[in-house]
């Protein structure tokens, strides 16, 4: 717990509200890449230790290449966007006003008709509150990008005098906040459990029993439960892991102890009380949003961050290839960072979890040998991921021929990938000129890596605009119309 860090906040429409000026001021994007990055663990001492055990405690050591963090290029606006979204949801909810507690009474009065909501939503608090999105290819780093930035955010914040302007008197103000509650929605579960985890997540963070207290409640019972909670213990944010987990919405939308828990639910339960919901998961709850219209338009009106492969030549990719290849340095001769990295790339399709157990497993492979045959190459890269990885081949062959549709259909978590586009798409020719620098015995594998790494969706994307079908009855008239222009028109008529 941490006591308030009052500032006076910039925005007006913020200031004189103890829970968003108490959270401080922000972290600037250079304390972020300092504070969220984890070194790999070295100092491997052997002395005393047999040498026939030298082996084992290398490879001991080659496991903390697990613990490395490096800080990804997109990690400062998945910073702000939670940081921001807990700011947003205390607009309506300033405990130094007298009306604040209203809420509660609104929960009250609304709990034979929780789906209706009606006293709630006359306090017009749904648009203090955002919806954001966080999608990306399984293993690009999403769920530890959000987790690293929670840390950074304090979770439990202890008031008991809020500082007037003005005058420098201080307004008794005795109150625990908690900014956000983290939850991982696992295997489409129902609505009741899906209640259940998020008090087992308040309990945790509050020391409160209301899950326990709470486990033979109706649904409807627990939708009070939560609500009541999450005012009364000033929570900003709900973070929720494992979106593609949501289940479609029906039209008649219902709740009960069977009924799956769908992005709807969680809009009802917790939006309208203008607590931000930040929904992290795979591209598979890009499709499930496509059919939420009203969540849809919500998370638009916050934005979202769509994650897919890294790119070769980008500034995360090149600081994690250098702190893998280099954490555990063998006596013997190996191929450069460059011809590695590029190697790398090419086998995980820009994937930092792939890429991370990829290069632990190289390592501990070569370990087996004697020092004279520790070589760090391309081809032992490629050895040990036919032989120990080859269930990935076929996903990530996929990724690598993003434009052949059909290959696509055999995997669900790549279909949406069809949805999507390059933000910025790189000239092809930059990456030719970039692969052609390396060392001549690469020069085979930098080839498949330039026909491949032209089809692959790189690093941030977006949903590809609508455009609506053209009938029958529409020409394309632009052809036409150059023809008519002052120029030709003259030639026509034999004018120079």
């Amino acid at each position: 717990m941490a006591k308030a860090n009052y500032i006076r906040h910039p925005n007006p429409m913020h200031r004189g509200n103890p829970l968003v000026e108490g959270l401080g001021f922000p972290l600037a994007k250079q304390q972020i890449h300092t504070q969220c990055g984890v070194s790999f663990v070295d100092g491997l001492d052997l002395t005393g230790v047999p040498d026939e055990l030298h082996g084992y405690y290398t490879r001991s050591s080659i496991l903390n290449l697990f613990s490395l963090h490096v800080v990804q290029d997109e990690m400062v606006e998945i910073y702000e966007a939670i940081r921001l979204g807990i700011e947003v949801s205390y607009l309506g909810r300033n405990p130094l006003n007298d009306d604040w507690q209203g809420i509660l009474a609104a929960i009250e009065a609304d709990k034979d008709a929780p789906l209706k909501s009606l006293n709630i939503r006359r306090l017009n608090l749904l648009e203090n509150s955002y919806t954001f999105l966080i999608s990306g290819l399984s293993g690009r780093g999403k769920s530890s990008m959000v987790k690293q930035a929670l840390e950074q955010i304090e979770q439990k914040i202890e008031h008991t005098a809020y500082p007037m302007s003005g005058d420098g008197t201080q307004k008794p103000c005795q109150l625990t906040q908690i900014t956000y509650v983290y939850v991982e929605h696992h295997d489409r579960v129902g609505q009741k459990a899906f209640l259940t985890a998020i008090l087992d997540a308040i309990d945790e963070a509050t020391g409160e029993q209301y899950a326990y207290k709470q486990r033979n409640s109706s649904v409807y019972e627990l939708i009070q439960t939560v609500r009541k909670a999450v005012v009364k213990h000033h929570i900003g944010a709900l973070i929720i892991d494992e979106a593609q987990n949501f289940a479609p919405s029906s039209s008649d939308f219902k709740i009960g102890t069977n009924e799956k828990t769908s992005m709807k639910f969680v809009e009802e339960l917790v939006n309208t009380l203008g607590v931000s919901t930040i929904f992290v998961g795979t591209f598979s709850a890009l499709e499930l949003f496509a059919k939420e219209m009203t969540i849809t338009r919500r998370t638009l009106r916050a934005g979202s961050l769509n994650l897919a492969s890294c790119d070769v030549e980008s500034g995360f990719w090149k600081n994690l290839c250098y702190a893998l290849f280099n954490s555990v340095r063998f006596s013997a001769a190996r191929d450069s960072d460059e011809v590695l990295r590029y190697k790398l790339h090419d086998l995980t399709a820009g994937i930092p979890a792939i890429a991370v157990s990829v290069v632990q497993a190289t390592l501990r492979f070569l370990s087996y040998f004697e020092a004279s045959k520790q070589t760090l190459t391309a081809s032992a890269l490629d050895h040990v991921f036919l032989k120990q990885f080859s269930p990935l081949s076929g996903p990530i062959a996929a990724l690598h021929s993003m434009r052949n549709g059909s290959d696509y259909k055999a995997y669900e978590d790549l279909k949406p990938m069809r949805l999507l586009e390059m933000v910025n798409p790189k000239n092809a020719h930059h990456d030719v000129e970039k692969l052609k620098a390396v060392e001549g015995k690469a020069k085979q594998m930098m080839q498949e890596y330039e026909r491949d790494n032209a089809k692959l969706l790189r690093g941030k994307v977006q949903v590809i605009p609508h455009k609506p079908p053209r009938t029958a009855y529409e020409v394309d008239a632009s052809q036409e119309s150059d023809k008519m222009s002052p120029d030709n028109f003259l030639s026509m008529l034999g004018e120079d």
